[in-house]
């Protein structure tokens, strides 16, 4: 090979390096693309499932007393009034303890009038007793009577007031006990009315879980008691999202699964913390491994929507 050639190899060697090197720099020298030419997608709404409960919250009521069912006067699902009576217990045996109660309390009251007569009869021979007393010391002091027959009369009279404070005394007694009868029989009453189960305000019965025949014990359930008034879907809103709802916000109720719309409604309750636990657990024990807040929805026509049953609700951001 010629030298001059050999050279010229030389020559462009570090030329080609140096182009190569200039055209990786460049690479490496770009620039990153600023977080303000990225578009975020912003949400508009969020949908989450809903329980359908009255708005002052569904409660069960139960009999304070134990006893046999022995009437069920309403049926489930029945729309029923303040004091309205919906179940009766058996209270025979309060109706005796009533009766007992009735017949001692008119057996007191014969001993109190008899009693009352005693002490109207020690008073008029109290009168008697006096009007002697003193007629026998007018004469004793006129030395014209004895002074035994002053003695007698003062100590029949002594012995009418001893007896009058004892007669008194026994009235009192016998009214005193007269008192301790009424409460006994009222007692008594409070007991058979107890017996009874009355409607405490306006508003559906929606379960009955006794039937006529069943024994109850105390504090034994007898159904699940709904109060008149609005309805309201209880739902749950993802940590993440939960500062996104504000009270006042629409809301779609739609169908679960499908988007049939079968209210609308409005926020009118946000909860003012996050709960682990979800409200849809059936059970205590089914917990949630998620952090959600408690959204209440007002549903603007109740009767589109049972009571109990799931529902979407679709919050408008």
């Amino acid at each position: 090979m010629p030298l001059h050639l050999y050279n010229m190899k030389i020559n462009y060697a570090p030329l080609l390096l140096l182009l190569l090197l200039s055209s990786c720099g460049g690479k490496a020298e770009q620039k990153e693309k600023p977080l303000s030419d990225y578009k975020v997608k912003k949400i508009k709404e969020l949908v989450g499932i809903a329980r359908v409960e009255p708005a002052s919250k569904i409660y069960l009521i139960g009999s304070e007393l134990g006893g046999r069912v022995i009437r069920i006067m309403v049926q489930e699902g029945e729309i029923v009034k303040k004091g309205q009576l919906l179940i009766e217990l058996d209270a025979s045996t309060e109706d005796a303890q009533i009766n007992q109660s009735n017949t001692k309390l008119g057996a007191r009251n014969e001993r109190i009038n008899s009693l009352a007569a005693r002490v109207e009869a020690v008073n008029i021979k109290i009168n008697a007793a006096t009007i002697t007393y003193n007629r026998d010391k007018k004469l004793a002091e006129a030395k014209v009577g004895t002074e035994k027959a002053l003695i007698d009369s003062e100590t029949a009279l002594l012995n009418l007031k001893a007896e009058l404070v004892i007669a008194k005394a026994d009235l009192k007694e016998a009214q005193a006990s007269l008192g301790e009868i009424k409460a006994e029989s009222s007692y008594y009453g409070q007991l058979k009315r107890k017996k009874q189960l009355f409607a405490p305000e306006d508003g559906m019965m929606l379960s009955i879980e006794v039937k006529p025949g069943q024994a109850l014990a105390p504090g034994a359930k007898i159904g699940d008691f709904a109060p008149s008034g609005g309805l309201i879907a209880i739902t749950e809103v993802d940590e993440l999202f939960a500062m996104k709802v504000k009270n006042g916000m629409k809301v779609n109720i739609n169908m679960q699964g499908n988007k049939e719309l079968l209210s609308t409604g409005t926020i009118v309750y946000c909860a003012s913390y996050l709960s682990k636990k979800s409200i849809f657990s059936d059970k205590a024990d089914n917990l949630e491994d998620r952090r959600v807040r408690e959204v209440r929805v007002q549903i603007d026509n109740p009767s589109s929507v049972l009571i109990g049953s799931r529902v979407e609700c679709i919050i408008k951001l």
